[in-house]
């Protein structure tokens, strides 16, 4: 077999959906997938951040064509319109990307049960809709690749976060169910599952918490806080053809924190590490 980095990873002339794809993490994604030559259509709420999306997008001088849709990943009947149309308009539905989310942080004993169905609508019902209508072309197909966007928080607890981790512990599970239902029909399913990222869904907290997010950048081991475009990698590899068999997996993209961390009690053994000189 003759390799190459296009017959391994390239997605030109793929027609890739991206729900949530008008902010973070979705819209850098999508506007990866657009530079690399895919035909892209991305979904999102509010009229103006569809459109501010579709301009930057189509800003981009690439091959490939450009679509975007203001629709709610939780109403079953417009998420089958926009399905329907994106197939009308690219002939196929190569990959889809779920990448919608929210976060409600409250007390579970004080909080909303609203705001808790409400996560889980958006984190895990819009998923589920979205993979139901996309997988319909594909199963047709006889192709597809699906890439769900789950969270570090899928397999570790913290406080206030009752809703949005349970959802994403869900996504998880969601994943590998549907990667076991769709393995016979040429169509993997896997989850890329960031750790700290700062994005419209935490910039405000972050913002206000400036001591105990460097607290948290401490414990991660690299150091760092994670960045969208470091996704971009992982994603394209799991849409490409060059992964057949990686199905009902969920990747772990988190500078090493799903791992451990990097506590020591010794403040001499902490920092990087330095080679004695010889």
């Amino acid at each position: 077999m003759d390799y190459t980095l296009e017959s391994l990873f390239g997605v030109a002339g793929k027609s890739i959906a991206v729900a949530g794809g008008t902010s973070g993490i979705g819209l850098e994604l999508a506007s990866a997938l657009r530079q690399l030559g895919a035909h892209v259509a991305v979904l999102g709420v509010g009229e103006q951040a569809t459109q501010a999306a579709l301009a930057r997008l189509e800003g981009i001088s690439a091959p490939g064509r450009v679509l975007a849709f203001t629709a709610d990943v939780t109403n079953e009947a417009q998420i089958r319109d926009v399905f329907d149309s994106i197939h009308s308009s690219f002939g196929r539905i190569d990959g889809l990307i779920n990448s919608a989310g929210i976060n409600r942080i409250e007390a579970l004993h004080s909080g909303s049960i609203d705001n808790f169905s409400r996560v889980m609508d958006v984190n895990l019902k819009g998923m589920v809709i979205c993979c139901k209508y996309a997988g319909r072309y594909m199963l047709r197909q006889n192709y597809g690749r699906v890439v769900n966007i789950s969270s570090l928080s899928s397999i570790r607890g913290k406080s206030f976060y009752t809703a949005y981790a349970s959802s994403k512990a869900a996504v998880n599970g969601f994943t590998r169910a549907l990667a076991v239902e769709w393995a016979k029909n040429n169509i993997t399913v896997n989850a890329i599952a960031p750790g700290m990222i700062v994005t419209d869904i935490n910039r405000k907290q972050v913002e206000a918490n400036p001591d105990s997010f460097l607290k948290r950048i401490e414990s991660i081991p690299r150091g760092c806080a994670g960045k969208e475009q470091w996704l971009v990698a992982p994603v394209v590899m799991l849409l490409s053809d060059g992964a057949p068999h990686l199905t009902g997996q969920s990747i772990f993209c988190d500078g090493g924190s799903s791992i451990g961390d990097t506590f020591i009690m010794e403040k001499e053994k902490q920092g990087p590490l330095k080679l004695d000189e010889e």
